[in-house]
């Protein structure tokens, strides 16, 4: 008699968040070119470009104080994203700004001029106390050509601290009319409104966002080179500009990242009324879309912005996900395939790739996917983990429990490569020592549908021990944890037939292929009717 096994093949990578974005058409090289002719003092430039940079944020009535960075580019003139500095704070709060690593700060006095659709702000701002700051110069994005030497400059957070000051040494990876893509070594979070510079110094871009830790984009430096030709001569009051509705919309991206979709929702659709090339939005609102379950809809977002410039490997690596979700897998590949060519280590999109091309029967290209996603990552569980469950699913379950043991050894919680490990063990005949694999899985307090699996396998293992009894016992907990689930009463009425109890089997039978036939699974159907044919 046949025992359905339950294993939980591949689990899907990290989700995917909110981004800010904007971008076009692609120019791209391969090699790095230098600009001069020896090389850069890559020291002398950071530090005076840490001489320029500060720290920037307020109190904010609207979530956490936000936190990022600026720099000087005239005596009381500040950069920075809108992002940074959008919120709305509480009544006679004061923003404030600080030289990195240096006691010098100084208030906010108001806005000078924003672009919003490209975050991009000057602030005026008025000396408290310290010394003076240096000022950073200009140079023309224009002029930037893939492969350049760059040096950002940023305050990401680490270990719950502020690194004031941070230096990344990078190239620029690639140039679109709209943004630059900054490879650099520490960029992240923490580095939005820092300066980027080249090797002679001068700023040709602002950083405004990343999708992971050493891959951002920058705002060329000509968009900010266009908002200082004609300054008023008045800045607008702070909490005034924050009132605008395209200075509303990131406090929506905010809210999103709090989990407040429907008010997200809501200031995105005001927006693209407002300004319908706003390709941001269209990305922030597929994203919510995407987490609301409207997957269609999320995916007309996406292709909007993607057809408005915004050539992001993120964005392509979101529709992916959402294609994938909607069962285009070949177009999810496509997908995720340019993402890859945008970012050569984007190590998400390797492992999502992996899984597609695992459910697409490409297993060979799967495992590819997960040693690319472990050569970059090494302390990547998750690959292990489902490098292991390809290697099991062609038959190589030596090497598939190594793979587990790696997972579990990175992650002692992994409750599924526990359940995949004593699946695999169960097959290799090795009883006790998947049940002690399901037991460890059991402590750990999964989420009910995985509790449901284990008790399932450990009741198959104990059947085959003939602990019948045992087994019974953990088919009802499974059924408790899920009763709709047709694998388990099937199992508990093959053991029943082994004791004699042929109602009590018929009647789990029944069930099981009505719920089998409910979910449409032919091959679990086959082998009910087949189990209630033997009883008669």
């Amino acid at each position: 008699m046949k025992i359905t096994k339950k294993v939980l093949m591949f689990i899907g990578y990290l989700s995917v968040g909110i981004l800010l974005s904007c971008g076009s058409s692609v120019k791209q090289q391969v090699t790095r070119s230098e600009k001069v002719a020896v090389r850069p003092d890559l020291d002398q430039i950071a530090k005076i470009g840490k001489a320029a940079t500060v720290q920037i944020g307020s109190l904010s009535v609207e979530g956490p104080p936000t936190l990022g960075s600026g720099f000087f580019i005239g005596q009381d003139l500040i950069v920075t994203n809108v992002h940074n500095i959008n919120e709305k704070s509480f009544d006679g709060a004061v923003s404030i700004a600080k030289l990195v690593n240096k006691p010098t700060w100084y208030t906010i006095e108001g806005v000078m001029a924003s672009d919003p659709k490209r975050d991009l702000v000057i602030l005026k701002v008025k000396k408290v106390s310290g010394e003076d700051a240096s000022i950073l110069s200009l140079g023309d994005s224009d002029a930037v050509k893939a492969g350049d030497r760059i040096i950002a400059i940023g305050n990401p957070g680490q270990d719950g601290k502020v690194l004031q000051g941070d230096v990344s040494v990078g190239w620029i990876s690639r140039i679109t009319p709209n943004f630059l893509d900054v490879s650099a070594r520490n960029n992240r979070k923490g580095y939005s409104g820092g300066p980027v510079l080249n090797v002679h110094r001068e700023v040709i871009g602002i950083m405004f966002q990343g999708h992971r830790v050493g891959a951002g984009y920058a705002i060329p430096s000509n968009y900010l080179r266009a908002l200082l030709k004609d300054l008023p001569t008045q800045a607008k009051p702070l909490e005034k500009w924050r009132e605008e509705p395209l200075i509303r919309y990131y406090s929506a991206v905010d809210a999103e990242e709090r989990g407040e979709f429907k008010n997200a929702i809501e200031v995105y659709d005001a927006v693209i009324r407002l300004t319908p090339d706003f390709a941001d939005a269209y990305i922030n609102r597929g994203d919510v879309r995407k987490k609301l379950g409207d997957l269609e809809e999320a995916i007309k977002d996406y292709d909007k912005a993607i057809r408005l410039g915004n050539d992001y490997a993120y964005v392509y690596f979101y529709r992916g996900a959402v294609k994938a979700d909607l069962g285009d897998k070949q177009g999810a590949i496509r997908d995720y395939n340019t993402a890859i060519r945008f970012d050569l280590a984007y190590v998400d999109v390797y492992g999502y790739r992996g899984v597609t091309k695992a459910n697409l029967g490409d297993k060979k290209g799967a495992i590819e996917d997960f040693n690319t996603v472990i050569s970059l990552a090494p302390g990547e569980s998750l690959a292990y983990f489902n490098r292991g469950a390809v290697k099991a699913d062609l038959g190589d379950k030596q090497r598939a429990i190594k793979d587990y043991d790696i997972a579990i050894r990175l992650d002692p919680a992994y409750v599924n490569a526990y359940l995949n490990r004593g699946a695999v063990k169960a097959d290799l005949g090795d009883k006790q020592g998947a049940i002690k694999d399901y037991d460890t899985a059991i402590r750990l307090k999964p989420q009910a549908d995985v509790l449901a699996i284990v008790y399932l396998n450990r009741g198959m293992a104990k059947a085959d021990l003939s602990n019948r009894k045992g087994a019974i016992e953990d088919y009802d907990r499974a059924i408790h944890f899920d009763p709709d689930f047709a694998d388990v009463y099937y199992n508990r009425g093959l053991v029943k037939v082994e004791i004699g109890d042929l109602l009590e089997a018929r009647t789990d039978f029944q069930t099981a292929l009505k719920l089998a036939r409910w979910k449409s699974d032919n091959s679990l159907k086959a082998d009910i009717e087949k189990a209630l044919r033997d009883l008669e």
